[in-house]
């Protein structure tokens, strides 16, 4: 049995080459969660914290949202037709699992770096993305993107 996964397309370039105030808006409040998330995360979390437990409440936290999203949008049974525990394994456990290992080692940079620094470095991740997927699979991506 296969899982298919859907995607969603990306709006076309003919439709409006210049951003609303609410997508201005969102880019803000962003902008402002990458300046402020390394310096809080410093102050409130200290150094000997098991940084496994944090990650696992922040992920559970994150769970609970989205399935409460889920079940308040009335899409609940449809989302989940067709998974199995087997399928979830082979289409979800690993990329879950670096995403374990990736929210730990941003939590340890985080209390070891400064903000500047942590952000700059942890922007790169998105410049190798799209080097990866030029060199890979041949996509040049858009002067929007």
């Amino acid at each position: 049995k296969q899982v298919k996964i859907s995607t969603m397309a990306a709006p076309s370039s003919s439709s409006s080459s210049s951003l609303d105030k609410k997508a201005l808006f969102y880019m803000l409040l962003l902008s402002l969660q990458f300046a402020f998330q390394p310096l809080l995360t410093r102050s409130y979390t200290p150094q000997n914290i098991c940084r496994s437990t944090v990650i696992l409440m922040q992920e559970l936290l994150k769970f609970l949202l989205a399935l409460s999203m889920l079940i308040l949008s009335g899409s609940s049974s449809s989302a989940v037709q067709g998974w199995t525990i087997t399928s979830w394994v082979m289409v979800a456990f690993l990329p879950a699992a670096l995403y374990a290992v990736q929210n730990i080692a941003a939590l340890q940079a985080y209390q070891n770096l400064d903000a500047l620094t942590f952000n700059v470095l942890n922007q790169t991740k998105t410049l190798s993305a799209a080097l990866c997927c030029y060199l890979v699979m041949g996509r040049t991506q858009s002067y929007m993107q």
